[in-house]
C-alpha cells in the first residue's frame, strides 16, 4: 500500500477507477500495481477525504438551503421558508413534493383547507399521498373553476383530487373563476349557493395557493379571459401589475390592484386572504420571479416554498 504521501497514486487511481469508470483490474494495469494494492488505494482515498461519495436518492425529500430559508424569513417576515432542491428533478418536482410534505404536515391540526388553481398547485397536490385523519379537514376552493387552470388531464379538478388524497368531501363551487363583467360577478356572488361556498373558504385555517407573475405560464390566460375594453386594459397596464394570487393582482410593492381585475374573478378577496391564518404559497421557475417578490411583499403569504434559483431571484430583488 502506497505511503501517505504517495498522494499523486492515490489522485491517479481515484480518478480512473470514480470518473473514468475503469475496474480496479484495469487500474491495476495502468499503474502497475496489483488489484489488491488498488482496493487498499481507494480505501485511502476515502479515509483521507481525497474522494467523498454522497448518495442522492431521487426519490427522496428534496434537499433544503438554510442560508436562503433564513434570508427569505428576515426579508418578507414569513413564519416559515421552505427553499429547496432535489438530484436529478426539476424545479416544479423539488417545490411539489416539499409543498405535499408541507400539507401532510398540516392536516392533523387544520379543520379546513382552502385550495386556488395553477400548474404548480396541481402539481403538489399530485405528489400528496393519502392521510388519514380523522376527522378529516374540510376542503373548499378559494376560486372558481375552469379548466384550463384547476383540472388535471384526467378531468379530475384539483378540488376534488385533494379533498380525495385527505379523505374529505369538497365543497364545490359551480361557477367560472373569471368573468366577463363586473355585472356578472356581482350577480353570481348574489347567488346564495354560492356566496356562501366563498364565505366559508374566507374562513379556512389553512389555504393552499400558487403565485403567478405577470405575463408568464397562466397569468395571461386568465387576463385573456377577461375581455378586457382597450381602456380597462390600458387600465390594468397602467397599475403596472407584476403577480397574482387566487386571481388577485398585485404591483411590484405588493398594492393589490383595483378595477377592473378585481371586479372580474369569482374568488376570494385579497382582503379576506390576508386574514386567513395560514397561506402556503408555492412556486417555481425562476421566470416567476418579478411576480413572488411583489406577492411576498403584499403580506399574503405566510409559508413559501420556492426553488433554490427562483429564492436567490427573488432576494437579489429584494
Amino acid at each position: 500500500m502506497p505511503a501517505p504521501r504517495d498522494t499523486a497514486v492515490i489522485v491517479r487511481a481515484a480518478r480512473l477507477y470514480y470518473e473514468q469508470g475503469r475496474s480496479q483490474t484495469e487500474v491495476a494495469q495502468e499503474l502497475g500495481l496489483s488489484r489488491s494494492n488498488v482496493s487498499r488505494i481507494l480505501t485511502q482515498a476515502r479515509d483521507r477525504g481525497i474522494v467523498e461519495i454522497s448518495i442522492h436518492d431521487p426519490e427522496g425529500p428534496p434537499r433544503r438551503d438554510d442560508a436562503l430559508e433564513a434570508a427569505l424569513r428576515a426579508a418578507f417576515s414569513l413564519r416559515e421558508a421552505h427553499v429547496v432542491s432535489a438530484p436529478r428533478t426539476s424545479a416544479m418536482e423539488a417545490v411539489a413534493r416539499e409543498g405535499a410534505a408541507v400539507i401532510a404536515a398540516r392536516t392533523a391540526s387544520v379543520s379546513s383547507i382552502g385550495v386556488s388553481w395553477g400548474q404548480t398547485v396541481q402539481s403538489v397536490v399530485a405528489e400528496l399521498e393519502s392521510v388519514s385523519v380523522r376527522p378529516a379537514p374540510q376542503v373548499l376552493p378559494l376560486v372558481g373553476g375552469h379548466s384550463a387552470l384547476d383540472q388535471f388531464d384526467s378531468g379530475e379538478s384539483v378540488l376534488r383530487v385533494l379533498a380525495s388524497r385527505l379523505g374529505a368531501r369538497p365543497r364545490t363551487l359551480y361557477a367560472p373563476a373569471v368573468l366577463e363583467s363586473a355585472t356578472a360577478l356581482a350577480t353570481l356572488r348574489g347567488e346564495s349557493s354560492i356566496g356562501e361556498v366563498l364565505a366559508a373558504a374566507a374562513q379556512v385555517e389553512l389555504a393552499v395557493v400558487g403565485i403567478g407573475s405577470t405575463g408568464v405560464h397562466s397569468s395571461p390566460r386568465v387576463v385573456s379571459l377577461m375581455r378586457l375594453s382597450e381602456a380597462e386594459r390600458a387600465a390594468f397596464e397602467a397599475q403596472r401589475p407584476v403577480g397574482d394570487v387566487c386571481g388577485r393582482f398585485v404591483d411590484a410593492q405588493g398594492t393589490p390592484l383595483v378595477a377592473p381585475t378585481d371586479q372580474r374573478v369569482l374568488a376570494v378577496t385579497f382582503s379576506e386572504l390576508l386574514r386567513i391564518p395560514e397561506v402556503l404559497g408555492v412556486a417555481a421557475g425562476v421566470e416567476k420571479a418579478p411576480g413572488v417578490l411583489g406577492v411576498l411583499r403584499s403580506g399574503a403569504i405566510d409559508t413559501a416554498v420556492l426553488d433554490v434559483e427562483l429564492a436567490r431571484e427573488v432576494l437579489a430583488g429584494a
